[in-house]
């Protein structure tokens, strides 16, 4: 299965590989990565809030206090950024949650 982002990019969660056709370079993402990226694109039509993310992606149900969330999503971005030359494809808006850009799709 492959879902297709935008135009220009389709990621595998199967192969757990992401890939900017426009300018042919792919990215291979951890586990963890990739069923964050999978959860969000499964939801692209709402916001998600940090709780929803963790109980999902991570298992995680209790309200505690971690920064995992904020550290994955921040190397997906980075790495995405760098390697694919997509910027701010995963969006947060203070208060609301993480969505993602529809001005990429």
């Amino acid at each position: 299965k492959k879902i297709k982002i935008s135009f220009n990019l389709i990621f595998r969660p199967e192969t757990k590989i992401l890939t900017n056709q426009k300018n042919n370079m792919t990215i291979n993402l951890t586990e963890k990565e990739s069923k964050l990226l999978n959860f969000i694109l499964d939801n692209r039509e709402k916001v998600l809030k940090k709780d929803e993310i963790l109980i999902n992606v991570w298992g995680i149900s209790e309200r505690i206090n971690t920064h995992t969330l904020e550290t994955h999503i921040y190397a997906l971005r980075k790495k995405i950024e760098r390697k694919l030359d997509i910027k701010d494809l995963i969006m947060f808006e203070e208060k609301k949650g993480y969505y993602i850009n529809k001005a990429i799709l």
